[in-house]
């Protein structure tokens, strides 16, 4: 024969809800229940939620980490750089204060007649110094007259003239090319 269905009630029959004994045990069955679940899904959601930034904190120190070494490691070239910045600033500065000589050397090119020959060409900043010989008095002419015509010379004075039988006319120019210093 199946045993009978025994139950036990240790709160005992008396009408439990009225007492505050029984009323705080209704209220922890129920209610307190509920926010005894929730508080731990919220405990658990943190303690999840933790492992996520922990990764996150963690990458982002190794990427700081590797981009601090790849600053360290391109500090001396960025030094580099700039003083190549520096020295070419500088050299630019300087350039811009110098006369065109490439400009200056076509324009004698072109005062030159086809019978006189340069021996040398000295240019400083503001004055041209040319030792020429020109093969007969025609060119040596021609060649005064062309630098006198010229704008690109000031001060133009010739000296040492000399006749040489075996080369022709032997002379000096010295002029001021016009160029001056920017400031």
């Amino acid at each position: 024969m199946p045993a009978k269905n025994i139950q036990i009630n240790l709160l005992g029959n008396q009408d439990l809800e009225h007492t505050p004994w029984g009323r705080l045990v209704s209220w922890a069955t129920t209610y307190g229940r509920y926010i005894m679940i929730t508080t731990e899904i919220v405990v658990l959601l943190a303690f999840i939620s933790r492992f996520s930034l922990d990764r996150k904190n963690t990458d982002l120190t190794e990427e700081l980490t590797q981009k601090q070494a790849i600053i360290q490691a391109n500090l001396e070239f960025e030094r580099d750089i700039k003083s190549l910045q520096a020295r070419l600033a500088t050299a630019k500065k300087l350039l811009a204060g110098q006369p065109n000589i490439i400009e200056l050397v076509n324009v004698i090119e072109t005062l030159l007649p086809p019978d006189v020959y340069l021996s040398s060409l000295e240019l400083t900043p503001s004055n041209l110094k040319i030792t020429a010989t020109a093969g007969t008095t025609q060119g040596f002419a021609q060649f005064m007259s062309n630098v006198a015509a010229t704008k690109q010379l000031q001060n133009v004075t010739f000296g040492d003239i000399r006749r040489e039988p075996s080369t022709g006319i032997d002379f000096q120019l010295i002029a001021s090319t016009g160029e001056e210093k920017p400031k």
